[in-house]
Parts: structure tokens; sequence; C-alpha cells
């Protein structure tokens, strides 16, 4: 094949309907917006690397479980997208704007929840065993991250008012909006600038609740402008329990999956921790880098679902599938990059953790710490396959399968082996780490086998008649 063909085919791609450029548009704004609790996340540990070691050490497994636990919530809520992207399909607009309040009311339940959580936040991690100066950081943050949950759940809820319609320029924008406060008050917090009290751990996770604040008040004006309303319904906030019931019947499997998938690797974080400090804050560099570089794939997921559901909406499955499989060439091309750059630069993405209070442990670790990482190369070559293609039936509908497995591969090929191999048989922090590299490469045979079934063809989340198989 030349290169003359291969451009003839790419430029092909690019301008058909479900090729690179759709695919782009929705997906490059949500990129850089789903990776927004990632990147605030790094901010806050950049920063606190910088402050004490401990409350370094402890902000990983403690913002992590924090997640995990929001994680059932944000997955319910946000799958009220898929809704919108199924309307928008069907040019039933009016639908929409009041879907997204529904998923609104949804935000208050997970927000009271973390809220009762997070008084057993003391014994949660004394019985998890770090060392006693991490365990009072780990606290901590976890209590002033529960307080503050609802505003970012209720930011992720009408985030989908945009995100189902493919118009995720706007998510972006506000996205970088909060980053910013999020580094402002992180400046003036953690270390007590310009008059605030110096806080540490705490002052990072009150700058996380003040951005989220901000992001979900910009949400909210926008949704309920006039030209909205008039287009979109937005302003019919009354609850409607048979459309939330319909949401939890779809939203809550989806929920359940995230769940899952990310209390897999706060259970990994929170074993590996038993082995000693230097393991943990190693283990804690390796899988921060590798969020930052994987949060950029939940933003192709997204859009995966988005297109699916969309083009199912309009009765086009010859068009979904093509969608599913742009997004597979796109993401694949990027996990390259970051492969190779994992591997052969390691370095640079130590680098930054290499200044201020945690220099001295961070060399000391750096072997550790480049070895992992290539095992977070490995583990990478799979995880396009997975987001993809579970992403893919998800926005059909079939989310109750994607529950089932990974509650599945979660407990039996993640779970159980980890805890047996570090905590039963002390086979060392190597061997902890190629159970997550064979998880990975179950999941995604898994994900790709189901959806080669097609049966997601025949799905839908809204009322409609299927056309198009």
């Amino acid at each position: 094949m030349t290169i003359k063909s291969l451009f003839q085919k790419f430029k092909k791609r690019w301008n058909c309907r479900g090729g690179y450029s759709d695919f782009l548009k929705i997906a490059f704004p949500l990129i850089i917006s789903t990776g927004a609790w990632s990147i605030q996340s790094f901010i806050n540990r950049f920063f606190l690397a910088w402050h004490s070691k401990e409350a370094f050490a402890a902000s990983l497994p403690a913002g992590v479980l924090n997640f995990s636990i929001m994680s059932i919530f944000i997955g319910t809520i946000s799958y009220a997208d898929v809704f919108v992207s199924q309307y928008y399909g069907k040019k039933e607009y009016r639908s929409i704007g009041p879907s997204v309040w529904q998923s609104f009311y949804l935000a208050f339940a997970g927000a009271f929840i973390l809220l009762l959580i997070s008084f057993f936040s003391e014994n949660i991690f004394t019985f998890i065993g770090h060392a006693p100066a991490i365990i009072a950081e780990e606290i901590k943050y976890f209590k002033v991250l529960c307080y503050g949950a609802f505003p970012s759940l209720a930011a992720s809820a009408l985030s989908c008012f945009y995100a189902g319609r493919g118009k995720t320029k706007i998510i972006l924008l506000i996205n970088i909006i909060g980053i910013a406060v999020n580094i402002i008050f992180d400046c003036l917090l953690i270390f007590g600038n310009a008059g605030f009290p110096e806080m540490g751990i705490t002052g990072a996770a009150i700058a996380t609740i003040i951005a989220s604040i901000v992001m979900f008040g910009l949400f909210a004006v926008m949704l309920l402008s006039k030209k909205n309303n008039k287009t979109y319904n937005t302003r019919k906030i009354i609850p409607d329990f048979s459309f939330i019931k319909r949401l939890l019947k779809f939203g809550f499997p989806n929920g359940v999956q995230f769940f899952f998938d990310m209390s897999g690797f706060t259970f990994f974080v929170l074993v590996i921790g038993t082995l000693g400090e230097l393991e943990l804050s190693a283990s804690n560099i390796a899988l921060n880098i590798n969020y930052l570089a994987f949060m950029p794939l939940i933003g192709c997921g997204i859009t995966t679902s988005i297109l699916v559901g969309q083009f199912l909406g309009r009765n086009k499955a010859s068009l979904a599938e093509r969608s599913v499989y742009t997004a597979l060439h796109v993401v694949y091309f990027y996990v390259a990059f970051m492969v190779l750059a994992f591997i052969l630069i390691p370095n640079f993405f130590i680098y930054p953790f290499s200044q201020g209070a945690e220099a001295e442990i961070i060399e000391q670790i750096r072997p550790i710490v480049i070895n992992l990482l290539r095992f977070v190369a490995l583990y990478s070559l799979f995880d396009p396959m997975n987001i993809v293609f579970a992403s893919a039936i998800k926005g059909a509908g079939d989310t109750a399968f994607v529950m089932k497995l990974l509650i599945t591969l979660s407990i039996f090929a993640a779970a159980m082996p980890i805890y047996l191999v570090i905590v039963v048989f002390d086979l060392g922090l190597y061997i902890g780490w190629s159970i997550m590299v064979f998880y990975a490469v179950a999941l995604a045979l898994s994900f790709y086998l189901r959806y080669k079934t097609y049966k997601w063809k025949k799905m839908r989340v809204i009322e409609m008649q299927i056309v198009d198989g």
C-alpha cells in the first residue's frame, strides 16, 4: 500500500460521517474536560509534594478512595448524556432539558451518602493500616472532599446537556476555569500565602471544592438561559420519578461499573501501602502519572458513547459501528505515543515530583518508579479496547452486562489475586503490578467479544421504533 493510497483512505475517513473529524470535534474538548479531576488531583499532589512527604503520600489513597465512592454516583448521573444523545439524534429536543434535571436530583442523594460516609473516616483509614502520620493526613483530605461532594456531582449532571449534544467546547471552557481556580486556591491555602492560613492537605481539598462550586454555578446559569429554554425546555425542573426510575435502570449499572473499575485501583493502592512508605510513594507517582495519561481515554470513551447514541437515535447503526472503529484508531494513536514516552523518557514524568519536600525520597525510589512505568506502558496497550468497546455498548444501553463483567473481574481477576500475592504470600511489588496487567487484558478481551455479538445494535434507552439493525 503506497503513501498516496494511505493518505486517500485517511482523507476519506476524516470527512465521512462517524469519521475522524466528527469524533475529534467532540472528543478534544472532552479529553481535557474529563481529565479535570485527574488534573486537579495532580495539581494538589504536585503542591503537596512541596509541602510535606506525609501529605503527599496520603493524598493519592485518600483522594482515590473518595473518587471511587463518588464514581458510583458520577457514573449514574452522567449516563444522562446517553439519553440526551439519543433524544438529540431522534430530534426530540423538548425532552432534553427535563432529562438533565432528573440527573441533577440524583446528585443530592449521592452527596448525602458521601456525607454519611465521612463520619467513618477514622475507622476506614485506621483499618487500612498505613503509618500513623499518613493516616492523620488521609482522614483530613477524605473528610473535606466528602463534605464538598454536591457541587462536583451537580456539575457532572448539568454538563450532560452539552456532552450529549456533542457541544463540548463549553464543557472545556468551564473545566479550564475550574482548574485555574483550583491552582490559585492551592497556592493560597496549602502554604498560607496572601494572608490565608497555612492549611496543608486540608487546603488542597478546600481548593478542589471551591473549583467545583464555580463550575456548577457556570453550568447552571448557562443551562437556564432563555435561548436554551426555548429550544430544549431547560427550565422544566419538576421531578419526573418515572424518568428517574429509567435513568437508574440504565445509569446505575454504569455507576456500579465505574465504581468497581475505580475501586480495583483504589484497593491496589491501599494494599500496596502495606508494603511500606517507599513502595507506596513509588506507586503513588506511577499511578498519578498513569491517571494523567489515562484520563484522555475517558473523554474518548464518552465521545464514543455519544456518537453511538446519536446514530442509534437516528436509526443509523452502521454509522454507529463506523464511529466505534474511528474511536479505536484515534485512541491507539494516542496510546502509542504515551507507551513510547513511558519507556524512553520516564524521567520526564518523574521530574515534577523531584522538587520540594519530597525530593530526597524521590531520588531513592526513582529506579522503582521507572520500572513501574514499564508496567503502565504494558497494560496501556489494552486500554483502548477496554474503553472503546465498553463505551460503544454502553452508548446503546447495554450497561447491565458491563456492570456484571466489571464486578466479576474486579473481584476475581484483580482484588483477590492482589491481596493474595502481596498480603498472604508477600511476593512483592512487581508481582502485584503484574496482576493489574492481567486484569487489563481480561477486560479488553471480554468487552471486545461482547461488542462483536452486535446485540447493542438492537438496543435503545429511549422509546423508539428500531428500523436499522
